[in-house]
């Protein structure tokens, strides 16, 4: 008996317990936002926020302007020249004469043919365009999978949280039972040890599941940038292909991982072509009008215009062309080849993926079959442990096996879940299967983005840096 009261004294015991859990579950509540927000909002908010996503649509928006490069090729060129200074002329028709010599000039150049080099670089950059688009789509894919996973994390943990009070409070219920059991002259002191056991188990089962909540919360955070909020909403079944082999049908067509080596060959090829076209002449309309003064060594002005048609053909260069032909050959069979192993690898993905999908589905009738019966048992034990039919020990075991089927049950299906999205993410559809924004910068941040940063400031006896022009 002084066990006994060693243990419980005035149920002094209980009493902490239960603060303890009044205070675990306020600095739960504390520690979450104060709003909810379901998977497609936080999407919707985070997408263009995110690091990554932001770097692939900066990456895409500089090959865009790259495309354009490339398409003022196809456009005259205007030259404006100007020039003064010291002549001194010596030949035949003139002896030893200095003069201030002046020019000024204005030239334009048509490119009429170049050996398709403008055209091939055209279709090179768009090619890279197309590439750089499916990269962005690529990223955001993964963003939108690697969101989903922490959100369900989150549900995951916070079930698996509440499982663990639940499974807390049943102990001290027992807890409780075998305390009046002892103080009528029923119970032991072996069966006071053992509930002690099992409630200190339970209890640390309840704070790894609270740390646990707790690494999720900073898991979600990471991924998406912001805190968790209070709120979690159930997440919509997404419907995947009725087989494997539509998965991987759909994947070929859709996933951007594929798309992105496609276009990457693309981009080879026209390389090239524009390789080969070093082999052709250049042909040129230029129109060039000077005005000059005091020209070799003649005073007074000298003006020309000229409209003419220029043929440029480089007949031998040490051999470059023909190792820059060869070069891009390389870079052709390399692109086929990066290319099939992104099919080789989005097909082990896709298969990954879809396995765990499988047999999570299959296994899940079986854990919700495990969970009745245990529960089941657990009540029929509860009775005969009432009328002295089972011992404590068979209770406390019924109570772990029904916590255990439970966590098993929330994992198998937050497994299952993230199985469907990791097989959306495979084929590349997960990113159209949410409402989200458009893969654009928003004006505003555009702007921001190409506003020239301030100029620090010129310390004295510092010469100020002029910008380059632009040639």
């Amino acid at each position: 008996m002084y066990m006994i009261e060693r243990i419980w004294g005035d149920g002094s015991m209980a009493i902490q317990l239960g603060k303890r859990l009044l205070l675990i579950s306020a600095i739960s509540v504390l520690a979450l936002p104060v709003q909810a927000q379901t998977l497609e909002e936080i999407l919707a908010q985070s997408l263009l926020k995110n690091p990554d996503v932001a770097a692939a649509i900066s990456a895409r928006d500089a090959i865009v302007e790259e495309v354009e490069q490339a398409e003022g090729g196809y456009l005259p060129t205007i030259d404006v020249a100007a020039g003064i200074g010291y002549e001194w002329t010596d030949n035949t028709t003139v002896e030893d004469v200095d003069l201030t010599r002046r020019e000024a000039s204005i030239n334009l150049s048509q490119m009429l043919f170049d050996g398709f080099l403008t055209r091939s670089e055209v279709e090179r950059q768009s090619a890279r365009k197309r590439s750089a688009d499916e990269r962005l789509r690529e990223v955001a894919e993964q963003f939108v999978l690697d969101t989903s996973r922490a959100y369900l994390e989150l549900m995951r943990r916070d079930e698996l949280l509440k499982q663990a009070k639940e499974t807390l409070y049943n102990h001290i219920r027992i807890y409780k039972q075998i305390r009046k059991r002892s103080e009528s002259g029923l119970g032991t002191l072996a069966s006071i040890q053992q509930a002690e056991g099992r409630l200190a188990l339970a209890e640390v089962n309840m704070l790894a599941a609270e740390n646990n909540i707790m690494d999720a919360r900073a898991n979600f955070e990471r991924v998406v940038g912001h805190p968790a909020p209070e709120e979690l909403v159930p997440v919509s079944d997404l419907d995947v292909p009725m087989s494997m082999t539509d998965a991987m049908e759909r994947a070929r067509q859709n996933q951007p991982t594929l798309a992105l080596a496609q276009h990457d060959v693309a981009a080879a090829n026209a390389q090239y072509d524009a390789a080969r076209s070093l082999m052709y002449p250049r042909l040129h309309f230029e129109v060039e009008r000077t005005w000059n003064e005091d020209i070799d060594g003649v005073e007074g002005t000298n003006e020309d215009l000229t409209a003419m048609l220029r043929m440029r053909y480089n007949i031998y260069n040490g051999g470059s062309d023909r190792a820059r032909i060869r070069q891009t050959q390389h870079q052709i069979t390399e692109a086929m080849e990066i290319r099939n192993s992104a099919e080789r690898q989005v097909a082990q993905s896709l298969a990954l993926s879809w396995n765990a999908y499988e047999i999570l589905n299959r296994q899940m009738p079986h854990l919700e079959q495990h969970v009745v019966s245990s529960e089941q048992t657990r009540n029929s034990y509860k009775k005969q442990f009432d009328i002295g039919q089972r011992s404590l020990l068979d209770l406390l075991d019924t109570e772990n096996e029904v916590f255990g089927a439970k966590n098993s049950l929330v994992d198998a299906r937050y497994d299952e879940l993230v199985a469907r999205y990791r097989v959306m993410a495979g084929m590349g559809e997960l990113l159209q299967s949410f409402e989200v924004p458009a893969l654009e910068r928003p004006v505003e941040e555009e702007q921001a983005a190409v506003e020239p940063e301030p100029q620090a400031p010129v310390e004295e006896g510092q010469a100020p840096v002029e910008p380059s022009a632009d040639s």
